[in-house]
C-alpha cells in the first residue's frame, strides 16, 4: 500500500483560529505521565510542548527529583510527585488527553505506572497516547484484550515498532508503511511511525515529506509527542492533529537546518521552532 504524501502546509491552514471569548479550560486538560530516575528530562520536554503548542491545563506526573526542575523551567506546567506510582490514580481523573511512557523505563516504578494508566483508560472516553519507554513493557494480550479507548495512539520508533510486532529493526524499515498499518490494524490504534519519512497509519495512511537528520537527537520524540498532546486537547481533531504535530516537527528541523546547519539542534529549542510554525 502507497500512502499520501504531506507537508505542514498543506495541514496548518486547517487549525481554526481560537475564539476571543475562551479561557485555558477550552483548550483541554492534559496528563504527561514519564520521566522515571534519571531521565525527567523527557516529561520537562513533553510537558513544555504540550503547553507552548497549544494545550490548556498540563500537567507532569514524575519522579520526585524531576518536579523542582520542571517548575523551575516552565512554572506554567503543574506538577504531581508520584514516587510512590499509587499517587497517580488521583491525578488521572478529568484529563482529556493522557500520555504515558516518556522517559520510562524496565524498572518496577515505570511498569506500575503504565498499569494504572491502562487501567484507568478501559473506562476512559478521552485520548490515550503511548510513547517512549511504555511501548517496550507494554503487556501485549493486555492490550490487545482490553477495552481501551478508541482514540488511542501509539507513536514508536523503528526499535519500539519491532518490540510491537516482534520482528527486527531492519524488518521495520524495508516496509515501514506495512509496519506502521500492522500496528494500527493488530492494536487498534492510529500508529505514527518515527523516523525518516514518518509514517502516520489512522484511518488513512500518510507521510511526510519534511525533516532530516538534524533532528536525531535526544529529545525529539518527547517533543513531538508534547506537541501531538497540546493540539489534541484544544480540540483538533486526532487525525489531522497528528498530521500537524509530525509535519511541524519536520518542518522546524528544516527552519533550523536553514538558519544554523545540520548539527546541534537541542530539543528545548525545537520547542520554540515549532511553536512559531503553528502559529504561522
Amino acid at each position: 500500500m502507497i500512502g499520501s504524501g504531506f507537508e505542514f502546509s498543506d495541514v496548518i491552514g486547517l487549525i481554526k483560529p481560537r475564539e476571543q471569548n475562551s479561557h485555558k479550560g477550552n483548550y483541554g486538560r492534559i496528563l504527561i505521565i514519564g520521566g522515571d530516575s534519571g531521565m525527567g528530562g523527557a516529561g520537562i520536554l513533553a510537558s513544555e510542548a504540550a503547553l507552548m503548542s497549544g494545550g490548556g491545563l498540563v500537567t507532569l506526573a514524575s519522579q520526585k527529583e524531576t518536579i523542582k526542575p520542571s517548575l523551575l523551567r516552565m512554572p506554567e506546567v503543574m506538577t504531581q510527585d508520584i514516587s510512590n506510582p499509587k499517587n497517580l490514580s488521583g491525578c488521572l481523573d478529568q484529563k482529556d488527553t493522557i500520555l504515558c511512557g516518556v522517559g520510562l523505563s524496565q524498572s518496577p516504578w515505570s511498569k506500575e505506572a503504565l498499569q494504572i494508566t491502562l487501567k484507568f483508560c478501559e473506562d476512559h472516553d478521552g485520548v490515550l497516547i503511548v510513547d517512549g519507554g511504555a511501548l517496550r513493557i507494554l503487556d501485549k494480550d493486555y492490550l490487545l484484550s482490553r477495552n481501551m479507548p478508541s482514540k488511542t495512539i501509539l507513536t514508536p520508533h523503528p526499535g519500539e515498532a519491532a518490540a510491537l510486532l516482534g520482528i527486527s529493526c531492519e524488518e521495520i524499515q524495508r516496509d515501514r508503511i506495512g509496519s506502521a498499518i500492522k500496528i494500527r490494524d493488530i492494536y487498534a490504534a492510529c500508529t505514527i511511525l518515527k523516523g525518516n519519512k514518518t509514517v502516520i497509519a489512522g484511518e488513512g495512511v500518510y507521510i511526510c515529506d519534511q525533516g532530516g537528520p538534524e533532528l536525531a537527537i535526544p529529545g525529539s520524540g518527547d517533543v513531538l509527542a508534547g506537541t501531538l498532546a497540546g493540539l489534541i486537547s484544544s480540540q483538533i481533531d486526532t487525525e489531522l492533529a497528528c498530521k500537524i504535530a509530525v509535519s511541524s516537527h519536520g518542518i522546524a528541523g528544516e527552519d533550523f537546518f536553514n538558519m544554523v546547519g545540520e548539527i546541534g539542534l537541542k530539543s528545548s529549542e525545537l520547542i520554540e521552532y515549532i511553536r512559531k510554525r503553528i502559529n504561522t
